[in-house]
């Protein structure tokens, strides 16, 4: 797999929808000022691949939902262009060891992993590979090593385009709230958005995002991994699912107030044409 789809890789198998980031949103980089004890994070806004809000997002859409720890980590080479130009972005793969399965859905793709290598967010640099800086998003963790983390996961099959390199089939997450810290077995204790803090100091917190308001983790901030593999169990999956594979649906209008870069898109086509197009057969044949 060269580099290049393996930046494709991290973020499509971390839940990131590269493709629709990259001509919606694109990535909107701006670091900000850190408190001294808090590690320098770079945010990046983008967009995912399945809702993962609520519980019933969860039953409907994961295969299996783990608790998981980090043990390892690998960090990425940055492309000879970016260390030629001095400013670039290089990504990880983190070894997650799952601890125990919280919950499975009755038909589940593939039997839960016992070990989950997981893309992560990595570093930006500028002004040189010296000069890395934590990229990730306030919102969900960047998965470090020695924390516990719940993951809502399902399985990809292998996807093959014509003129790209296959992609082999993984375990994925579903987005942005399907990654929760679990440190000490407390929903929301732990690594988040590259600092740590307690399950009781984020729920106290003058932060919406921080306090997950209107997600899964927040209805369960504090509680234990088990009383959230309790919910799960009592939830039900939703009537219509919408899947990113099955049939179209009528396109949405674009929000009024969505910042739209549309210099990366094709001559001629717009965001509203691109969200019309009819998805790619990307199945693969012997």
């Amino acid at each position: 797999m060269s580099r290049i789809s393996k930046r494709a890789w991290m973020f499509t198998a971390a839940g990131v929808g590269v493709a629709a980031a990259a001509a919606t949103v694109g990535f909107n980089v701006a670091t900000h000022e850190p408190d001294p004890d808090e590690l320098p994070l770079t945010n990046a806004s983008a967009s995912y691949r399945r809702s993962g809000e609520s519980a019933q997002d969860w039953v409907t859409h994961a295969d299996h939902v783990i608790l998981a720890r980090a043990v390892d980590e690998v960090v990425h080479e940055p492309l000879p262009i970016e260390v030629e130009r001095g400013e670039g972005m290089v990504g990880r793969t983190v070894t997650l060891e799952v601890k125990e399965v919280l919950w499975s859905a009755p038909d589940p793709a593939q039997p839960a992993p016992t070990t989950y290598e997981y893309p992560a967010w990595g570093f930006v640099f500028n002004g040189g590979v010296d000069n890395m800086t934590p990229i990730g998003t306030q919102d969900e963790p960047r998965v470090e090593v020695g924390h516990d983390y719940v993951i809502a996961i399902d399985w990809e099959e292998a996807r093959c385009t014509p003129g790209d390199e296959p992609q082999p089939a993984m375990w994925m997450g579903l987005d942005n709230n399907s990654v929760i810290p679990a440190d000490d077995g407390v929903v929301g204790n732990g690594e988040s958005g590259g600092s740590v803090a307690s399950a009781q100091a984020r729920r106290n917190s003058s932060e919406p995002l921080l306090r997950g308001e209107g997600t899964f983790e927040g209805q369960m901030m504090g509680d234990s991994v088990e009383s959230l593999a309790r919910e799960l169990a009592q939830a039900e999956p939703h009537a219509n699912p919408l899947r990113s594979d099955e049939a179209p649906q009528e396109p949405a209008p674009l929000p009024e107030d969505m910042e739209v870069h549309d210099e990366i898109l094709p001559e001629g086509m717009t965001v509203q044409d691109l969200m019309e197009v009819e998805p790619e057969d990307t199945s693969c044949t012997e």
